[in-house]
């Protein structure tokens, strides 16, 4: 029954001592689940920051630089296949990656009045979308890092390196898988640290996590850490069982869809359930298979200094160069999350899991085994987000007023001095400009190879090119529906025998040759010496061919060749 409540309450004296504690949180961590139901009004002028600075580093030159990429082409040819022949790839669908990211894609597109032509090359639809991603990133970065720090200045931090390394703003402009598994990941761990104690809260994040792996497989490796975060968001909660569960079902149910698809389509199971590496089963495609093949893959190590042919030094050449800061900080930073978090775990796991979040795509990217350039995107998030909580504990320890004009510093001199390279650096004769991001214009070499074509070569040729004109050549006319990628003419048997004669040169009549993939072409085959691999033949047609078109720039080279018969 309810108290009566026209009587006086009875007199306490001494209340039980228990009342008088302040409950216990074992969520994560106690700093962050108390005083942080809103921003205010310095946090939401620091989330304005970070959001605009975000959205203008990354869409800033975004349709001039980078050089189009041919993953970048081979997602966006995916998503054109999903809305132009309603499947998950023009040519055959070999189950190299889930189809989550292309059909997000393609979900966007469809939203656009001039579809892929909507901002241009058709790349740049995407590259859109890779903006509008980055800025929901940034928001959920931000808040990650507010409740995992309980402050301001670990958010600040984060989205800092975030936004402007040259790193994040070379790759995450690209149309890439990776950038897109990055939000689902984000989001999973937003979900799972803004409603403490909710019940479904854990069914989204799973979703999240699910359509994550859906995305790109090797999200798989952030699982261990995030899994950890809800086993401690949920440890004293009546509803963990449910909460548990409802994380399970959510991941559960795009990646099961998945299997199904494969199941239904008869494309599970290689035939014969032959696994054999040294001799692939033929027949039919096998997502089973794929699986195998994947993860038996290994060209050598990220540290080897001078790489191989398959595996280039990505690690020297390419991911220091563009920036050691936030790779140097970024390691050491994760290590002293995972030392101090580990001994600090049961009071507040905070680094804990932010180390966690770092290693598991670490470990990925460091195991050994096929690595490209891109593939460093999750590790960035993850190494701004272990930067910042060790610089805010060791901030905390410091006067405040002493700190903040030292981060400033910091950050100015990253931005501004030729030396840290995140806006400015020094030009080939030594004077000042802006960085290659915000200064070199690339992609208009693409856009006058793919006009020449249209202008001086018939519709009807057979055409060995890169993934990254490929819709340009679909989409619009005119049309050159015989145009394929040497990959796809290498490997796909129905490309290499209905518009290539079962792999005769002579069935070839134009190279449109993107920058390196020549290379590619010989990496590809086997070497340079190599007479019988699966590019062989297109090979042999280039060694019979004349240029007709090349353009320069920098260390970019892009040529058409005409094959003489």
């Amino acid at each position: 029954m309810p108290p009566d409540r026209t009587q006086a309450p009875p007199r306490v004296l001494h209340p039980p001592a228990s009342r008088t504690k302040p409950r216990r949180e074992v969520g994560v961590p106690t700093a962050a689940t108390e005083g942080l139901r809103s921003l205010g009004r310095p946090g939401m002028i620091a989330l304005a920051f970070a959001l605009l600075s975000g959205a203008i580093t990354h869409s800033y030159h975004l349709f001039d630089y980078p050089l189009y990429q041919t993953d970048e082409g081979i997602y966006m040819e995916r998503a054109w296949a999903v809305l132009r022949e309603h499947g998950l790839s023009p040519q055959t669908y070999v189950y190299d990656h889930a189809p989550g990211g292309w059909l997000m894609i393609a979900a966007w597109v469809v939203l656009l009045p001039g579809h892929f032509e909507a901002f241009g090359n058709p790349v740049n639809s995407g590259r859109v979308l890779m903006v509008i991603l980055h800025i929901a990133c940034v928001f959920f970065l931000f808040e990650i890092a507010r409740k995992l720090s309980g402050g301001l200045l670990a958010p600040l931090i984060a989205t800092f390196f975030f936004n402007f390394s040259f790193l994040a703003v070379y790759y995450q402009r690209m149309a890439l898988l990776d950038n897109i598994m990055v939000f689902w990941v984000l989001l999973s761990v937003y979900l799972l640290l803004r409603r403490r104690g909710r019940l479904f809260s854990g069914l989204w994040s799973g979703l999240a996590f699910g359509l994550s792996v859906l995305t790109k497989e090797n999200a798989i490796f952030f699982g261990p850490a995030i899994f950890y975060l809800l086993y401690r968001q949920t440890k004293e909660d009546a509803n963990r069982s449910f909460s548990v569960s409802f994380w399970l079902l959510g991941f559960g149910a795009p990646v099961i869809t998945y299997f199904l698809y494969a199941t239904l389509k008869g494309e599970l199971f290689p035939k014969n359930f032959s696994f054999n590496l040294n001799k692939p089963p033929q027949g039919h495609v096998s997502l089973l298979y794929e699986m195998w093949y994947q993860l038996h893959r290994n060209t050598g190590t990220l540290f080897a200094r001078n790489g191989s042919g398959l595996q280039p030094a990505y690690l020297y050449v390419a991911w220091l160069p563009k920036d050691p800061f936030l790779l140097a900080l970024g390691t050491a930073a994760m290590l002293i999350c995972l030392w101090v978090g580990w001994q600090q775990r049961a009071r507040n796991p905070s680094l804990l899991i932010a180390g966690g979040l770092a290693f598991g795509i670490a470990f990925y990217l460091a195991r050994g085994s096929v690595i490209l350039d891109f593939y460093v995107i999750p590790l960035i998030p993850m190494y701004a987000l272990c930067i910042a909580l060790v610089a805010d504990r060791i901030l905390k320890r410091i006067d405040i007023p002493t700190a903040v004009p030292s981060i400033a510093e910091l950050c100015a001199a990253l931005l501004l001095l030729p030396s840290g390279g995140y806006l400015l650096k020094h030009g080939q004769q030594g004077q000042l400009q802006a960085a290659d991001e915000y200064h070199v214009p690339l992609t208009f070499l693409q856009q006058e190879e793919i006009a020449w074509v249209r202008h001086n070569i018939p519709t009807n040729a057979r055409i060995v090119s890169d993934d990254d004109i490929w819709v340009a050549l679909h989409d619009v006319n005119p049309v050159f529906p015989y145009d394929q990628s040497h990959w796809n003419a290498a490997t796909d048997p129905q490309v290499r025998n209905k518009i290539f004669g079962g792999g005769n040169w002579q069935d070839i009549d134009y190279f449109v040759m993107s920058n390196g993939m020549r290379q590619a072409m010989e990496l590809n085959n086997g070497g340079v010496n190599n007479y019988s691999g699966p590019e062989a033949y297109m090979l042999n047609a280039l060694n019979h061919s004349s240029e007709v078109w090349q353009v320069n720039k920098g260390n970019v080279h892009l040529s058409i060749w005409k094959v003489n018969h």
